[in-house]
């Protein structure tokens, strides 16, 4: 089954489904292999106007990685080698040619809130929440999604959002400045959240975007992204990542 899927519109966007709502979306090295391929095949689209990300379902955008393959058992070498695809994936969002949404259809964890932030902009719902939770399985993020984090909201808050590990709710995410709207599940199901992008020509948004991405000062950005994923996976083996992955499965296993 697929796990990713891509469809575009008529009106001129891309909308690609993390498709495992039975596990909250999670991701899976198969999501991640079918996620860089469905924005290659995104990026050769010439009218494409906007990409849009969301996830199946109505409980989670995405819970980040899926711990039956992201384990505490993992080397560092390992979760290297399995983490560094995810990073990928994020650098290609970070600098896709047109702009990028996520829309969260739900809450968005850890890894989730990574692949958030890769997006240009981000749309929510009232009751969700998002967190950069990584902290609390001890270690960091490992997509590279903190890196990109301080280039969307100023460090200040970054480094506290990252450090204290808590879900923020919409209406903080919203007054950080990660949230750029907080919208009702109906207008996440239609278009016209799009409408004034779709209204723009692709020339214009492409010129949109490329300015974008040079304020951003996105050159040299792959390499943090990397150190970061080196970090994370150098915690991999720690005692506090391994006891918290092992809570975490023990706990999955009693509320199933």
């Amino acid at each position: 089954m697929e796990q990713v899927t891509l469809t575009v519109s008529d009106d001129g966007y891309g909308l690609v489904t993390l498709n495992r709502s039975d596990k909250m979306n999670a991701v899976t090295k198969q999501m991640a292999d079918e996620l860089l391929n469905a924005l290659e095949q995104a990026k050769n689209i010439e009218h494409i106007k906007c990409l849009v990300i969301r996830g199946a379902g109505d409980r989670a955008f995405c819970a980040g990685g899926d711990l039956t393959e992201l384990h505490g058992d993992l080397t560092s070498e390992q979760a290297y080698r399995t983490l560094l695809p995810m990073k990928q994936v994020l650098h290609e969002l970070a600098c896709f040619p047109v702009p990028t949404f996520a829309f969260l259809n739900g809450q968005a964890r850890g890894g989730g809130c990574e692949i958030a932030t890769a997006c240009d902009f981000r749309y929510g719902l009232a009751d969700g929440s998002y967190g950069f939770i990584q902290g609390q399985l001890g270690i960091t993020p490992g997509w590279g999604g903190g890196e990109i984090l301080y280039k969307r909201i100023p460090s200040n808050i970054a480094a506290h959002w990252l450090m204290e590990a808590q879900m923020y709710s919409a209406s903080r995410a919203l007054e950080i400045g990660w949230l750029h709207k907080i919208v009702t599940r109906q207008q996440m199901d239609g278009k016209e959240l799009l409408r004034p992008f779709l209204e723009k020509s692709v020339e214009q948004l492409h010129v949109f975007k490329q300015q974008y991405i040079e304020k951003l000062s996105i050159e040299g950005l792959s390499q943090h992204m990397d150190q970061e994923v080196q970090h994370c996976a150098g915690l991999w083996e720690s005692e506090a990542h391994v006891k918290a992955v092992r809570r975490f499965a023990a706990s999955s296993r009693k509320n199933s």
